[in-house]
């Protein structure tokens, strides 16, 4: 009798035990499963946040603006670029590290954005970002196009032309260094050469205009804020040549209204004969499928351009 009740005991005991072990695991696994939900829901209105953080202010002033965005916690930041639709898409999305459950997770929902265009990386990571804002003119105002790295992330430019070392330098932009010395760059930094020296991450050439990287050669047109140079810089070939098509899109549409105005100046006294001219542009831009073409195009907005500043009633 006192071994069965001592064997009933034990049992006791060891169902308790088993019972509790499964009580504590589904407790830690809802808890788990409610942290991971609220890190995404958290993720998620993080990326909209961002967007909206990152709306440039609209100014007429043709310059550039910086700023730098501090996140809570190591970040990551997804730049996601789509041509479909009237004008294409900007995406972003977020995932935040956490010491609970997986170190990183799946980003939370992407926040679209229609009138945005991020030039980056395809992933930013760290605890902050550098944001670099100028307007794309060309030859009138496009949208503010949006430049954006890690804090973490250095930058050498070697050989730069002054133009654009005495702006970034003016700019206050602490992780880009300038040098004429290839051996004074910082042993991790990302080297670009505007020369034609060898151990480059990135090669500009001014003359040819075009950036080549990863083995891949994007080109660029000069725009009067070197936008389009900047993008070709700091973005991942594929989110170059998508935020490009988009930009190209808008400067069709915006091409069109142009038109329309000269055609309502025109009936008021104040002709401008540019309609054709704008209608060619408009179908110009809206056909390019690769930036090899924005060269061409940069002649058509150059001579567009010449042509508003002899007017007496211009159009831009």
């Amino acid at each position: 009798m006192k071994n069965k009740k001592g064997f009933e005991f034990s049992f006791g005991w060891l169902f308790a035990i088993v019972v509790g072990a499964v009580i504590i695991f589904l407790a830690i696994y809802a808890s788990t499963s409610l942290i991971r939900q609220n890190r995404n829901i958290q993720d998620t209105f993080a990326g909209k946040e961002l967007g909206v953080i990152l709306s440039p202010v609209e100014t007429s002033l043709e310059s550039g603006k910086t700023t730098i965005i501090s996140f809570p916690v190591e970040t990551r930041v997804f730049n996601e670029c789509r041509t479909n639709g009237n004008f294409g898409s900007q995406g972003i999305s977020v995932a935040s590290k956490s010491g609970i459950g997986k170190e990183w997770q799946v980003p939370g929902e992407i926040s679209r954005f229609y009138n945005k265009y991020i030039f980056s990386s395809s992933t930013i990571e760290g605890k902050g970002a550098t944001v670099l804002v100028k307007p794309l003119i060309f030859p009138f105002e496009v949208a503010d196009l949006i430049f954006m790295w890690s804090n973490t992330d250095e930058f050498c430019f070697v050989d730069a032309p002054g133009e654009i070392e005495d702006e970034l330098t003016g700019l206050n932009i602490k992780n880009i260094n300038f040098t004429t010395n290839l051996g004074d760059c910082k042993k991790l930094s990302k080297k670009v050469c505007f020369s034609t020296k060898s151990g480059c991450e990135v090669q500009v050439d001014l003359i040819s205009q075009s950036v080549k990287k990863n083995k891949q050669t994007l080109y660029f047109a000069n725009d009067k804020e070197n936008a389009f140079l900047y993008g070709a810089i700091f973005a991942d070939n594929g989110i170059y040549e998508c935020q490009v098509k988009r930009l190209m899109k808008r400067t069709a549409e915006l091409a069109l209204l142009y038109r329309a105005k000269s055609e309502s100046l025109s009936s008021n006294g104040c002709s401008s004969n540019l309609e054709g001219d704008l209608s060619t542009y408009a179908n110009q831009t809206l056909k390019l499928n690769n930036t090899n073409q924005l060269r061409e195009i940069e002649l058509s907005s150059d001579e567009l351009g010449r042509r508003n500043d002899a007017l007496s009633c211009k159009l831009f």
